[in-house]
């Protein structure tokens, strides 16, 4: 990781870019994603669940929306997804065609080498395998040690 990465990293993980789009939000309890989401909000993060199942309904007291197409990406800081690569690739066109460059997370078990790579390649900030709450937690326990 660059150091530029690592800089834009912390700043997302001290809240300073704080706007998520979660993509794959579930709202059963025991999925990962639950999880994330619930700890995020709780720790004052701006989360916009994306699910094409659960459009018109709610996750812990937010709207979800059907797309990330009804979104405005320039609003956002960061693209998180929670789902497996096979269902990737209309988020990442969505993201492509967007104009705007927010930094796209491919969260453990949404890694994607080759849709990784496409986005570095356009100039895009990518992490992959990290989750956004054991980092948050992580960096948490250096800044207290």
């Amino acid at each position: 990781m660059s150091v530029e990465e690592k800089g834009v990293m912390e700043e997302i993980l001290e809240g300073k870019r704080s706007r998520i789009a979660v993509v794959g939000a579930s709202p059963k309890q025991e999925r990962p994603v639950f999880v994330v989401m619930s700890y995020l909000h709780h720790e004052g993060y701006t989360l916009f669940p994306v699910n094409p199942g659960h459009g018109g309904e709610e996750i812990i007291g937010l709207p979800y929306v059907e797309s990330l197409k009804d979104l405005d990406l320039s609003d956002l800081d960061v693209v998180a997804l929670f789902i497996s690569p096979a269902h990737q690739n209309p988020v990442l066109e969505t993201i492509l065609e967007s104009g705007a460059s927010p930094v796209v997370w491919f969260q453990p078990g949404a890694e994607n080498p080759q849709g990784e790579g496409m986005l570095r390649t356009r100039g895009f900030t990518v992490f992959s395998g990290y989750c956004l709450m054991a980092e948050r937690r992580a960096r948490r326990k250096r800044k207290k040690a």
